[in-house]
């Protein structure tokens, strides 16, 4: 355990260190030519993605230094460019909030009122709200797309996907609960129900939909690519919430995909209306499925999954995008983003069996990544799995997420692993003279 964590810190500072030397304050680093690009907005990415993940790794010196310069430099969510609504939500949305929740144990000066203030809260606030408009269609579910300065772009598609519908839930109720503005917890929970009141016949969703009509405009359904986080915020949206409607969702929905497209541990895709398999593949993006089943209890099934992904990881070194599952060949999309999807089921999955089994998959993804994935400057997307061949990019998804499944797998004891035993309270301050108490890191 001591060796592998070691082994992941030292990968997490190549990375991070080359980034930052080389590719900030752009968004993301390029690994093969040690420079940097814009890639979705132009907010200097990687770092509000990745802040959260220093102070897992206990670098507070780092942590104030990074968060200060980002407060500094706000001037960037005001810029005249359009964004993803989605990427936008999940990378800093739910990085900044992240790190505005770590910022007492980091020894950040705090704000009287915090954990209901400060100035990390004050920027997951702005940005969030410059995607607010995007939620306002007839049907509550979001455009795909927001310009930061201006609102929708004129002419933009309403067409979006299902996940970059129904995401929003867990950063958003977030914001909510801890600014008291219920605007951004109410405009997710009525895009995950416009989602929800359009199912099919029989509980399944399409994986692209027409936001002002409500009409499905790709009716393929599986558990992967454009309805993956959909289903995974109705878990973990209801956990944060203690909300058992939306626990009760996921139930209801993972029975047609149990009936029609689970075969074996795996999930093929196949029609909305029928559940006919149409695509019998297993996607990378699916292995987050085997983690969010462990977080309902249903460790057999997620070890079942987990051990089909293991024998493709064992078979190209890495999970490609696309992988045909009759003929065990790798699909149409052939590449390894460094994608944290495995890493983040195992790390739950080590959690709650502590089976061996699952640590030694961890251990094979830190192998992999260090033996053909790394740069002079960071680690690069895997272009091919069949030959490695590095593609020069490093998603800013590797610090923020692989890395830090790695090393949470690879400490047990770590402090976030508290499951609610204990935590801190805090006397928290509001703008009317009165106090209220908060309980905070009680686990993550």
């Amino acid at each position: 355990m001591n060796i592998r964590r070691q082994q992941v810190v030292e990968m997490f500072y190549h990375a991070y260190d080359g980034y930052m030397k080389h590719g900030f304050p752009l968004d993301e680093l390029r690994p093969l030519s040690c420079d940097g690009i814009d890639t979705w907005g132009s907010y200097s990415l990687t770092l509000i993605d990745a802040l959260d993940t220093l102070a897992i790794l206990g670098n507070h010196s780092e942590f104030r230094r990074v968060a200060d310069l980002l407060i500094s430099s706000r001037k960037n969510f005001e810029a005249n460019i359009n964004v993803s609504v989605f990427e936008t939500n999940i990378r800093i949305v739910g990085g900044l909030i992240s790190a505005h929740l770590f910022a007492r144990r980091a020894g950040m000066d705090l704000d009287p009122g915090w954990p209901c203030k400060g100035p990390l809260l004050d920027l997951a606030v702005d940005i969030a709200r410059r995607l607010l408009p995007a939620f306002d269609t007839p049907t509550g579910m979001p455009f795909g797309t927001i310009n930061l300065a201006h609102g929708v772009p004129k002419g933009e598609t309403p067409v979006t996907c299902t996940a970059g519908v129904g995401t929003y839930i867990v950063e958003f109720s977030a914001l909510s609960r801890l600014t008291g503005d219920p605007i951004f917890e109410d405009v997710a929970m009525r895009a995950m129900n416009g989602l929800w009141s359009r199912r099919s016949s029989i509980g399944l969703f399409g994986n692209h939909i027409d936001v002002s009509t409500g009409k499905w405009t790709a009716i393929e359904s599986g558990i992967g690519a454009g309805v993956d986080s959909y289903l995974e915020y109705m878990v973990k949206g209801g956990i944060l919430r203690r909300d058992p409607v939306l626990l009760e969702m996921f139930d209801y929905a993972r029975k047609p995909i149990r009936d029609y497209l689970e075969h074996g541990g795996w999930h093929f895709w196949g029609t909305m209306s029928r559940g006919a398999i149409t695509m019998p593949v297993f996607q990378s993006l699916e292995a987050y499925w085997p983690g969010v089943l462990s977080l309902i209890g249903d460790i057999g099934s997620a070890m079942a999954s987990l051990k089909n992904y293991r024998l493709v990881w064992k078979q190209f070194g890495f999970t490609p995008e696309f992988y045909s599952v009759p003929t065990q060949e790798v699909g149409s999309r052939h590449g390894y983003p460094l994608r944290p999807e495995l890493a983040e089921s195992v790390m739950y999955l080590y959690r709650a069996t502590r089976d061996p089994f699952v640590l030694d998959m961890g251990v094979d993804i830190l192998a992999s990544i260090e033996h053909s994935a790394k740069t002079a400057c960071g680690y690069a997307t895997v272009k091919n799995v069949l030959t490695h061949q590095l593609e020069d990019r490093m998603e800013s998804f590797f610090l923020a997420e692989t890395v830090k499944y790695l090393y949470l797998l690879f400490t047990p004891d770590h402090w976030i692993h508290n499951p609610g035993g204990s935590g801190v309270r805090v006397s928290v301050e509001s703008d009317f003279g009165d106090s209220r108490t908060c309980v905070v890191e009680s686990g993550g």
